[in-house]
């Protein structure tokens, strides 16, 4: 899958980013509104689950966000220098 990956990213270099993005976006807004840090209401109007309670972050979303946040600080340091 690493293959087609690649060969995608490369073409769209911005689907890429995008779903980086996404992917950090949705694990920050799933650990604020487990913290009370948002309310529900806030939560439900940007797409998280509607119960802060629920279950946590599995072992494979924290690597997974853990990459896309990596991924992103990388493509920021380059376009930076």
């Amino acid at each position: 899958m690493g293959f087609v990956r690649n060969k995608v990213s490369s073409r769209f270099p911005a689907l890429g980013r995008l779903g980086d993005i996404v992917l950090v976006g949705g694990v920050v807004l799933r650990f604020a509104n487990r913290r009370g840090l948002i309310s529900d209401q806030t939560a439900a109007k940007f797409g998280a689950p509607s119960s802060p309670g629920g279950s946590g972050l599995s072992v494979s979303e924290m690597a997974l966000a853990g990459a896309a946040a990596l991924r992103l600080l990388k493509g920021m340091q380059k376009r930076k220098s």
